[in-house]
């Protein structure tokens, strides 16, 4: 096996565990978040906003089924264009909410957007096309 291909395979199982949690969570599988996860009131509001509401949990988690689909049935440029703005909200979620990209709660979210955007390098060249100008 070619080294960038374990590469992809590990990456693969990293993403979808990080995919998996927040699905879990929704399910209520795992505690619901407390005050002390947070690095400020704000994160914690923020946080409980959303769950409180539900449906963006729901839409989350369908994304990331989505997403886990796509990646394990060689739709890995698709997958990655799917979670890209998500890993974006995480990841700015932490870094202006939260108190910043290096605190505990934002190693995960740091890993997911890493891998979210190895993942889109890889797939680069099908990207060509979605810049192309159509006439």
């Amino acid at each position: 096996m070619k080294y960038n291909a374990i590469l992809s395979i590990v990456g693969k199982v990293l993403l979808t565990l990080l995919l998996v949690m927040p699905i879990l969570g929704t399910l209520g599988i795992f505690p619901a978040p407390t005050a002390d996860m947070y690095q400020t009131p704000e994160a914690f509001q923020f946080i409980n906003l959303l769950m409180q509401s539900k449906y963006i949990m729901v839409i989350n988690s369908v994304v990331y089924l989505i997403t886990l689909y796509c990646l394990w049935t060689r739709r890995t440029a698709l997958a990655a264009l799917l979670l890209l703005p998500i890993s974006i909200n995480i990841v700015g979620f932490h870094a202006f909410l939260d108190g910043g990209l290096f605190t505990g709660g934002a190693v995960m979210g740091n890993v997911l957007l890493l891998l979210n955007l190895a993942f889109l390098w890889q797939q680069r060249a099908n990207y060509k096309s979605l810049w192309e100008k159509r006439t």
